[in-house]
This record gives structure tokens, C-alpha cells and sequence, in this order.
């Protein structure tokens, strides 16, 4: 038997919206995109929600909506290489890591309450594959110091996650989602900017797109007859979401909370039937009423011999991350230590997860899982 990591659940629903996309001729930027914006903030209870061809993108704007002047930004290393790129995407920003909780692999409250500074402008927690971060603790910390200091939610692991009731990406300042092929919910590719600062809106908007202060849906839309005209009043991006998107977006978001659901099953059976084995630590701490988990993640004694055996019986695993500050190109250019990460990161496994599993599936792996050793 073959078991992949993950799996998207695609079907008929979202091939019948991408049948209607085709037909209107409307592909682009266009009505589909205002409206699964509009859905989606009214799912996560947020005044807006702006689209985006991904959330790197996504994150990258977040930071650029708010002109920080000259200033650091505060990222946990272990996450992926996109929350500490979009940082290095704006130069007058500098990246500073933070160490992880080794329990949550979150960021660690204690670490970034001593590395804020006079310069910081910014925190990214990171809500690593769905598992909330000490939202509670990182308001009290930035609170303390007396200081301006936005945070900006990566949610790219979280779509459909609750922490103390509320949405993630809806408990700082700006929530950015991702709907790549392997997440929570999918459209293929893209992401999602959510706030409550509704002045944001429109600039968010006119950012992602190139700077133009009325795109060509608005054109069409608003206008009596189509008008060409528009002004760019500042340096835009083409970031912006696409109607073929938007439509597999819509059908998805129908099936998102359905999808978490079942997949906070398959982690309930990870937990029950792993948690007796002395050589592999299950997360015991998950949320399995409310969570919108897209990993699983356990710690494993002999991580190379256990991935090779795996993969000889046709299961495949993952590595949800390795820290950022590793990697050749950060080491260079931002020399850091990181007790925690660097020591956990070596154990962690990312097992099967996805809501097409079955029961057949999950039986095999836990099998093979245990007959390990």
C-alpha cells in the first residue's frame, strides 16, 4: 500500500465552478475573487479579507502595509523559509530569530520577551502545522513593553483553527492564509490578508495589484460604460488572486470545517494507539474539538532509520521545518543560536494526514508504525 503525506480533496463541486469560470469568460481578477473574499471574511467574523496569489505574498504586504520605518522584525526559526524571506523583501527590515517552545514547536514566549527592542516593529507567530501559538502571552509581552509593535498571524498551516474562541488569523493585527495545493483547504495555489482595520482595505487591494487604484473588474463593474481609465499613485505588486482561484476557493471553504473535523479524528487515533511507545512522543497537547491541524508532528528516536523503513513500506513522511537560521544562505547572513530548535528539530516527523485517508490507510500506518524497532 501507498500512503502519501498529503492529499487534496477535490471534486465535483469545485470542477462544476471552474466550469462556470470558463464559460462567463471572466478568468482574472474579477466577481469571484470580491466574493470568496467576502465569504471568507464573513467566516472568520474579520471586516475585510484581500486575496493573494499566495502567502508569501500575502505576508510580504502585511509587512508593507503598515511603512515601517527602519526596524526589526521578529520570526521563529522553525517554519517555513517564506515567513523569514518576506522580511528580507523589504531592506529597511531586519530579521531577528526567535527560539521555539520544544513541546509546540511555536515560537518561544520566554525568547522573544528578550529579544524585544527598542527596534521592533513586528512579530510573526507562526501557528506551526494548525497548533496555536501563546497568542495570550505574545498580546501580554508586546503590551509590557510600552511599544507600537503589530503582529502579523501566519496562518499557512491553520485555515479553520480556533484559539480562546476566535479564529486564528483574526487575533493580530493582520491574519495571512495560504491555500496551496497540500493545505487546510486549496485553491491550487494563493492566499488570504484578513483584518479588522478596514482602512487597510483598499491599499491592500491597489498593493496587489500593481499599484492601479481601480482594477479592471471595478472598471467594468462601477462603470456606466468601461472605462480605461486609472491611476497608479504608488509602487504596486502583482500579487493579486484570480477568478479560477477564487472559484475552487469557494467550494472548498463549504468543506473546510468538514475537513479539519475528520482529520482531528485521524489525530485522535495517532495519539490513542501511538502514546504507549517509548521511542516516539505523540502530541498529546492538540486541540482535537477546534483545532484546523495540517500536521501531524511527532518526535522519533532514530529519525533517518525510521524514515528509511517507511519509505520501504511505501508510507511517506515529512520534515516540518528545518529551523531557518540552518540554512546556508540565513547562516551567512544572520549568525544565530537557538538551543531549543536546533535540538528538537532533529527528532521531528510529519505522519500521514489528509482528509481522503481512510481507515484501512491509518491502520496500515499505525501498524507499521509499531512494528518499528
Amino acid at each position: 500500500m501507498k500512503i502519501p503525506l498529503f492529499k487534496p480533496s477535490i471534486g465535483k463541486e469545485e470542477l462544476n465552478a471552474l466550469k462556470e469560470i470558463f464559460e462567463s469568460g471572466w478568468i482574472g481578477l474579477g466577481p469571484k475573487t470580491a466574493e470568496f473574499e467576502t465569504l471568507f471574511a464573513n467566516y472568520l467574523k474579520v471586516k475585510c479579507c484581500v486575496g493573494t496569489n499566495s502567502a508569501t505574498n500575502a505576508l510580504d504586504l502585511a509587512l508593507k502595509i503598515f511603512d515601517f520605518p527602519k526596524g526589526e522584525v521578529l520570526v521563529p526559526t522553525i517554519t517555513f523559509v517564506s515567513t523569514g524571506h518576506v522580511v528580507q523583501y523589504n531592506p529597511q527590515l531586519r530579521l531577528n530569530f526567535v527560539d521555539v517552545d520544544e513541546k509546540t514547536l511555536c515560537i518561544d514566549v520566554d525568547d522573544l520577551k528578550k529579544k524585544i527592542n527598542p527596534e521592533t516593529k513586528a512579530v510573526i507567530p507562526v501557528h506551526i502545522g494548525g497548533q496555536p501559538c501563546d497568542m495570550n502571552a505574545i498580546h501580554d509581552i508586546i503590551e509590557d513593553s510600552s511599544q507600537e509593535i503589530k503582529i502579523i498571524e501566519d496562518c499557512a498551516n491553520a485555515a479553520g483553527g480556533v484559539y480562546n474562541g476566535r479564529k486564528l488569523g483574526t487575533i493580530g493585527d493582520i491574519g495571512c492564509f495560504s491555500f496551496e495545493a497540500k493545505k487546510n483547504m486549496t485553491t491550487g495555489d494563493g492566499g488570504m490578508i484578513a483584518t479588522n482595520m478596514n482602512e487597510l482595505e483598499e491599499r491592500l487591494k491597489q498593493l496587489r495589484w500593481v499599484g492601479i487604484n481601480k482594477d479592471t473588474w471595478k472598471r467594468f463593474s462601477s462603470e456606466s460604460t468601461y472605462s480605461w481609465y486609472y491611476e497608479i499613485n504608488e509602487l504596486g505588486y502583482k500579487y493579486n488572486m484570480n477568478d479560477i482561484m477564487a472559484a475552487i476557493g469557494i467550494e472548498q471553504l463549504k468543506k473546510l470545517d468538514s475537513f479539519n473535523s475528520k482529520k482531528r479524528i485521524i489525530i485522535r487515533r495517532y495519539i490513542e494507539e501511538l502514546g504507549d511507545l517509548d521511542w516516539l512522543s505523540v502530541p498529546d497537547y492538540y486541540d482535537l474539538e477546534n483545532g484546523g491541524y495540517w500536521l501531524v508532528i511527532v518526535k522519533v528516536q532514530e529519525r533517518d532509520r525510521f524514515f528509511t523503513y517507511m519509505a520501504q513500506n511505501g508510507i511517506t513522511l515529512g520534515v516540518h521545518f528545518m529551523p531557518i537560521h540552518l540554512h546556508p544562505y540565513y547562516k551567512e547572513i544572520i549568525p544565530s543560536s537557538l538551543p531549543k530548535a536546533e535540538k528538537v528539530w532533529q527528532d521531528i516527523v510529519s505522519l500521514p494526514l489528509f482528509f481522503g485517508m481512510t481507515d484501512e490507510m491509518l491502520d496500515y500506518v499505525i501498524a507499521t508504525i509499531r512494528n518499528f524497532k
